[in-house]
């Protein structure tokens, strides 16, 4: 004999349906609102960039102390677009040494700045900036457009929607500063003013 199941009313089946519809749409929508890992941020990625650029330079034995357990500070000059993002790079090693962050201000002394990025805001300031750090060994860094040409000898610019980053070679140079080879085939070169088709990463 054959055993009769009960039927769900058709109203009610159709309000379960709905429901479990709505469920779903809510699911979906919050999983598009809350990542579980959200991208990087732009700061995110060129502090992450600093301190892999940090590892490829060779800074010159006067000038910067470059003694095993200094901490090798980056100084970040006329604001901080970073915000939090220099937390990820603060204390990590580079060869014998710790990366330290420092934010000044524009009359700060930067004597003991190993490399010193220089924001947006102090761009009416570049060429004294540049003048001052001239001879130091200090690795100048920025992500303004035109700053390899007055100077700056790193430089992070946007191409293709990706982050990428030119070099002035006569900047560094003249910093007493040596850059690897390595890190100089993912550069754009800038030598003497002029930009060079390089190869970029």
């Amino acid at each position: 004999m054959a055993i009769l199941m009960p039927r769900v009313k058709p109203l009610l089946a159709r309000r379960l349906h709905a429901v479990a519809i709505r469920l779903l749409c809510g699911v979906m929508l919050l999983l598009t609102l809350t990542p579980a890992r959200a991208a990087p941020s732009e700061y995110e990625l060129k502090a992450a960039f600093i301190y892999q650029i940090a590892r490829f330079v060779e800074w010159p034995s006067a000038g910067t102390p470059v003694n095993a357990g200094v901490p090798l500070r980056l100084c970040v000059l006329g604001g901080n677009p970073f915000g939090p993002a220099l937390e990820s790079i603060r204390g990590k090693p580079v060869k014998e040494r710790r990366m330290e962050v420092s934010l000044l201000d524009m009359n700060a002394d930067t004597r003991e700045c190993a490399m010193l990025f220089i924001a947006a805001p102090a761009e009416r300031h570049i060429e004294r900036i540049t003048a001052l750090s001239r001879g130091t060994g200090m690795l100048t860094i920025g992500d303004t457009q035109g700053f390899t040409q007055r100077g700056v000898m790193v430089n992070f610019f946007s191409q293709d929607g990706k982050i990428r980053f030119e070099v002035n070679l006569d900047a560094t140079r003249h910093g007493g500063l040596k850059i690897s080879s390595k890190l100089l085939s993912l550069a754009r070169i800038v030598d003497s003013g002029i930009v060079d088709s390089g190869a970029t990463h």
